[in-house]
């Protein structure tokens, strides 16, 4: 049986969650999904649905990339962080990258989303293997 992979998604529009699940379910067989939109429903997702991937709106009212990221670091350094942005900015792709997120797609190119995803993943898989 293939792994079953635990995503959580920070995004606060039903239809823009719809999609990117929709592009992940195409690349992975087995997900199961988790959708929140505060930081203390993020920081309990964190802890109790211990996610493989987090894929993160750039901002939604009231929370943003950056405070979950940065909690996503202290609490679970390992887990592949990846932007879905709304913003077609180049300026905040460079941002995030430079902050240290594994990558950043806008929701115009979410058919990138697989791929991305896929190329993350397995990074991160590489880099399990050398701690």
């Amino acid at each position: 049986m293939d792994k079953i992979y635990h995503i959580l998604l920070i995004e606060d529009l039903p239809s823009d969650a719809f999609l990117i699940k929709r592009e992940i379910k195409k690349i992975l067989n087995y997900c199961i999904f988790e959708c929140v939109e505060t930081k203390k429903d993020f920081t309990r997702s964190l802890n109790e649905f211990k996610p493989d991937i987090i894929l993160s709106d750039f901002s939604i009212p009231g929370f943003d990339w950056l405070t979950a990221f940065n909690l996503t670091r202290k609490q679970s350094p390992l887990v592949p962080f990846i932007i879905v942005t709304g913003s077609a900015n180049p300026d905040i792709a460079a941002e995030c990258i430079k902050t240290g997120v594994n990558a950043c797609i806008t929701k115009l190119q979410i058919e990138k989303l697989g791929p991305v995803i896929l190329n993350v993943l397995s990074l991160s898989k590489e880099d399990m293997k050398q701690e």
